[in-house]
């Protein structure tokens, strides 16, 4: 995971920043912008993959998984919490 960092403060320094963007291209962006050592060692410790938005890079930082969309039930129902089978029919 990311050393700690604000997610809000990382993204000023990658304003400008054409999305989707890599790792690298937003650790580079963020290096010309004057990012503070913080900053970088965020940038850097984020999964070596491509990002399609900057929403995307401050759950990464932050440590968050994806939103969940709305409808989505990330509570499981009985019989996925017990292993037991269900038969709805």
């Amino acid at each position: 995971m990311p050393e700690s960092s604000d997610p809000s403060q990382t993204q000023e320094f990658l304003a400008g920043v054409d999305y989707p963007a890599h790792r690298n291209t937003l650790v580079a962006a963020a290096e010309k912008s004057g990012a503070d050592e913080d900053v970088l060692r965020a940038l850097r410790g984020l999964p070596d993959r491509t990002y399609g938005q900057p929403t995307e890079v401050s759950q990464a930082i932050s440590g968050g998984g994806p939103a969940i969309a709305s409808g989505d039930d990330p509570e499981p129902d009985d019989d996925e919490r017990t292993g037991e089978r269900f038969d709805a029919g």
